[in-house]
């Protein structure tokens, strides 16, 4: 309440960024040989989060990706405590710090982060991210979008988080939130859009292209954000994808699927820091893999994704919190830039890993 009717954070356009938010998806080498983390809904200060940021360490990633949410809203003390290891004088509590990568590291903006108008995701934790310059000190990330690219691919990060919260109070009332207008609905700033356009331009360019977001443009569990897929299709975004959302708060993959004209292969990872939710999938789309297992909290099993970067090729290995590797895939990219599924393999055999 302390934040409900204050203004949102001015959002930063992509010339905000001496790069225009591109940037090199390469090694220390200049090599296309590129390691990546990915972790959703990781900033909490849970045992369990630092757990996720030891074994993110353990892979020695070039570039580490937070898809967004610093709980419970994402305010100064919060950055601090649970993204940038800072003490709280207000508690008992360690402080949790956000692995970086060795070249650099990025963040998108959740709802969470907005509860709190995006100010401090914005001030304060973005001055501390980007890549890094020759003495390791990071060089900033200007804005909440971002792209990473090499000869053979695009990673295009998104905020869906901006225009996530709708009408303050209404918003939060189950129900009356579903009324158009009154509850957020992701929707992509022009700034963002013109920049996929005119910047990105990915009508003109075939590539294989990695979606990052923190909501779901589909989901079997949970409630559907629309509207940002088919401003990418609108934007050029005309053929298939992998991506990478996060705010459930669970482990899932999909076959290519979508509710508009964009289809994705969807990638849920949401499940960093907050207790993962557990439970069958209650609608369609049914995925082809979910983490259904119970930890000794009772909630699920929290974890993140890695990606191996390899010229046209690009493995993707989802790991839980304590190291155990539980699904790979292995991707390409056709002529036309479509992404493609080569194969997949159940790496964990317990009745609960269903895939």
């Amino acid at each position: 309440m302390a934040y409900v009717f204050n203004k949102k954070h001015f959002f930063p356009p992509h010339s905000a960024s001496p790069q225009n938010a591109m940037y090199n998806l390469l090694d220390e080498s200049g090599r296309e040989d590129v390691r990546l983390s990915v972790a959703g809904d990781w900033g909490t200060g849970t045992d369990e989060a630092q757990s996720v940021a030891k074994e993110i360490k353990q892979f020695k990633p070039h570039f580490t990706i937070h898809i967004g949410d610093v709980y419970y809203v994402g305010d100064l003390t919060e950055i601090n405590e649970n993204c940038l290891g800072v003490k709280n004088p207000n508690n008992n509590y360690d402080p949790v710090i956000w692995p970086v990568g060795s070249i650099g590291s990025f963040a998108l903006n959740g709802n969470h982060e907005m509860y709190a108008n995006g100010n401090a995701y914005f001030e304060l934790l973005l001055p501390t991210l980007g890549i890094r310059d020759g003495t390791g000190k990071p060089q900033g990330q200007q804005t909440s979008f971002f792209c990473l690219e090499n000869s053979y691919w695009r990673v295009i990060a998104i905020d869906t988080g901006y225009n996530s919260i709708g009408v303050p109070v209404l918003s939060h009332i189950p129900l009356i939130n579903n009324i158009p207008g009154i509850g957020g609905n992701c929707k992509l700033r022009q700034e963002l859009t013109k920049w996929l356009s005119e910047v990105v331009a990915p009508s003109n360019d075939k590539r294989g292209l990695i979606i990052m977001s923190h909501h779901q443009p589909y989901s079997g569990f949970e409630k559907e954000y629309h509207k940002p897929a088919q401003q990418l299709w609108d934007c050029g975004i005309r053929r298939s994808v992998l991506w990478f959302w996060g705010h459930e708060h669970r482990l899932a993959g999909y076959g290519l699927y979508g509710t508009n004209d964009l289809k994705a292969f969807g990638r849920c990872v949401g499940h960093g820091g907050m207790p993962v939710s557990r439970g069958d999938p209650v609608h369609d789309p049914h995925p082809i893999f979910y983490d259904n297992r119970a930890a000794a909290t009772g909630y699920g099993v929290n974890g993140h994704v890695n990606l191996s970067f390899s010229g046209p090729k690009l493995m993707t290995t989802y790991i839980d919190l304590n190291g155990k590797q539980l699904f790979q895939e292995d991707w390409s990219a056709a002529q036309d830039g479509a992404v493609q599924l080569v194969s997949k393999k159940k790496l964990i055999y317990d009745p609960d890993f269903h895939g």
